[in-house]
């Protein structure tokens, strides 16, 4: 417990403003957004609310973690739409957690000076709130239906600062009854989304305005390359009249169906679905040929039904699927998310489940396949590739590919999302679009009638594609892709048999260093080995290392006091020194990758290379409470 909770962000010495110059800075926006909220809040004294506009992958959660410091004369609430969003917080700032950010990012170096943040629950004690200096919740926690709602537990004036993220849901009844309750506090707005759920303006002062277009050029996220499939020839019959086809340009001109009609057909026919998912597979393949990183592909779908559908395509293809959707149990839902972190599935299928809040550098290729009227649902999916990956092995790397049918008609979505127009705009156009696109969502329900178009479809199929930004991204790509093409070129002298692809194939492979592992040929074996060496590791070597660091014997009972998180609690049950170590390394790792006897040789792989994190958390944790021997 800090010794005084209301002074404690004003009185902490955190390393902002020259935290720069090395891999694990802070961004150079969250630096800018830092000065503007304080200059907002202490210096110009505002009593207005403050809007930062960030997109998917600047670090919105890094904005919200130093926002406090210089600003809170008390207690911060951080207030979350949905249970996805709040874990994903909660796991950054948790000083428990092994990916705190604080300490990842050198805003603090010991344990000592965090915050004490609380994740309200029902079971939170009042003690424990009046002791924090950060809560955490779920927006539906604070609803007055809720008989375990804070705003009934706590006085108007508990909080001095609220920061809301995804700050676009914030015209719900919930969160405006929260803002009224506690309406002395500083507020903070923090969206991806420049527009309200309602489509109204966000109210407040927009404080920064980091734009999508600006974030690439700075190599914050992925640039987007957006690819339209175009077959030659498109068909439909309409009312199970298979004796009749039309062509889409014909059912328009004779105004026999509406577009949504003809969208919701396109969305549904298997032959288009089929064209989407060999086009992603393709998009996948090719990053997979130049890097070893785990790229996924990230689809959306109209239905559980329409997602169980196309999972069929793309495990007929021989790849790992999981789908994501509402009704989903909490264990499935947990099982299904660990399955897409610890890289043991590739594609993942989500129906209105992953739109926000949801983010994982390696989902590289959307693959849409619904139709959208309106740009926030729209982008918020396409936001899901965004986040960039860290360490890079490829130019393709963080290009982030876009993949939809031409007749699902969402060109002049993608010319808007592209354009970046200004702020406004956006917001006008998005309320004339509202209409649009709940017109659709219903549309989309119809499949249990049958209401779709047979879709049949012929000829060749193009695939176009184009850049959101020309960034060096896609410029030093571009140049790898003609040196590769070159180098083909002069293979073809040596190589006459072989065709494009193949000579491209070998061009790359040229690139690459080889290496050869005789254990491969045995993978059964290989693994056994792995599993034996690294259970090892976990259970003797790295416990008999931290315990010879800290000067703790083996069967000593101090770290029966190291500060973990409720749900590792019984890790401490019947355990020593050792055990403790081991045990709650076995739980990390199992929590990530799921039971040993099941691990792959790909999740040996980067459970070896995670494991150093894992291990570093233990110390700092190990830190907290006896000094280094």
């Amino acid at each position: 417990m800090k010794e005084n909770i209301k002074d404690y962000f004003l009185v902490a010495n955190p390393n902002i403003l020259e935290n720069e110059d090395n891999e694990k800075s802070l961004r150079k926006v969250q630096r800018q957004a830092f000065v503007n909220i304080c200059n907002h809040f202490s210096l110009q004294k505002s009593s207005n609310h403050a809007v930062a506009i960030l997109p998917t992958g600047s670090g919105k959660t890094g904005v919200m973690a130093i926002a406090p410091y210089g600003v809170a004369q008390g207690r911060v609430l951080i207030i979350t739409p949905q249970l996805v969003i709040k874990d994903h917080v909660l796991d950054s700032l948790d000083p428990s957690s092994p990916n705190n950010f604080w300490l990842e990012h050198d805003v603090f170096e010991n344990y000592e000076e965090l915050p004490v943040v609380t994740e309200y629950d029902k079971d939170t004690l009042m003690s424990e709130l009046e002791e924090s200096n950060i809560v955490i919740l779920n927006i539906h926690k604070l609803s007055t239906k809720n008989r375990n709602s804070l705003i009934d537990k706590v006085d108007k004036d508990f909080f001095d600062m609220i920061i809301i993220d995804e700050a676009h849901h914030s015209p719900a009844k919930t969160w405006q009854d929260t803002l009224s309750y506690f309406n002395k506090a500083k507020v903070l707005k923090v969206t991806g989304t420049p527009f309200r759920a309602d489509r109204k303006e966000i109210e407040g002062e927009v404080i920064i305005n980091y734009r999508l277009g600006k974030a690439m050029h700075d190599g914050i996220v992925k640039t987007l390359r957006n690819f339209v499939l175009k077959p030659e020839k498109v068909y439909l019959t309409i009312d199970n009249d298979l004796t009749q086809k039309y062509s889409i340009e014909e059912i328009e001109q004779m105004n026999l169906k509406d577009s949504d009609f003809i969208s919701r057909s396109v969305a549904y026919s298997p032959d288009c679905n089929k064209h989407i998912v060999e086009s992603s597979i393709e998009e996948l393949e090719e990053r997979r040929k130049q890097s070893n990183a785990p790229h996924k592909i990230i689809a959306v779908c109209c239905s559980i039904k329409h997602a169980e559908d196309v999972k069929k395509i793309y495990e007929e293809k021989e790849y790992k699927v999981v789908i994501v959707h509402s009704k989903l149990s909490k264990r499935d839902k947990k099982e299904a998310l660990r399955r897409i972190e610890s890289h043991q599935a590739e594609i993942v299928i989500h129906v209105a489940m992953l739109g926000e809040g949801y983010d994982h550098p390696f989902l590289s290729v959307a693959a849409i396949f619904r139709p959208y009227r309106s740009l926030a649902p729209y982008s918020q999916f396409i936001g899901r590739i965004l986040r960039k990956i860290s360490d890079p092995q490829s130019k393709l790397d963080n290009i982030g590919a876009v993949i939809a049918h031409r007749d699902l008609k969402l060109d002049k979505l993608w010319k808007e999302y592209q354009e970046e127009q200004d702020y406004c705009s956006v917001v006008e156009k998005v309320k004339q679009q509202e209409k649009a696109e709940k017109k659709l969502e219903k549309s989309l329900k119809k499949e249990q009638n049958n209401d779709v178009a047979g879709v049949e479809v012929g000829g060749e199929l193009v695939s176009e594609g184009e850049f959101y930004e020309y960034t060096l991204a896609a410029k030093e790509y571009e140049a790898y892709e003609k040196e590769i093409a070159a180098t083909a070129e002069k293979l073809k002298t040596i190589f006459p048999d072989r065709d494009e692809q193949q000579l491209k194939q070998l061009a790359r492979s040229e690139k690459k260093p080889k290496s050869f592992n005789p254990l491969l040929n045995n993978p059964k074996k290989y693994r056994e080995i792995l599993r034996t060496e690294f259970s090892e590791k976990v259970q003797t070597d790295v416990p008999a290392s931290l315990l010879a660091k800290f000067n703790l014997q083996k069967d000593g009972l101090e770290l029966l006091e190291i500060p973990i998180k409720k749900q590792y609690s019984w890790v401490f049950i019947n355990a020593d020194n050792a055990a403790v170590i081991a045990k709650y390394l076995n739980a990390l790792l199992n929590d990530k990758y799921g039971k040993r006897n099941e691990w792959t040789l790909g999740d040996y792989k980067r459970a070896n290379e995670e494991l150093g994190s894992f291990i570093n958390h233990i110390i700092v944790l190990i830190k907290s409470i006896v000094k280094e021997g």
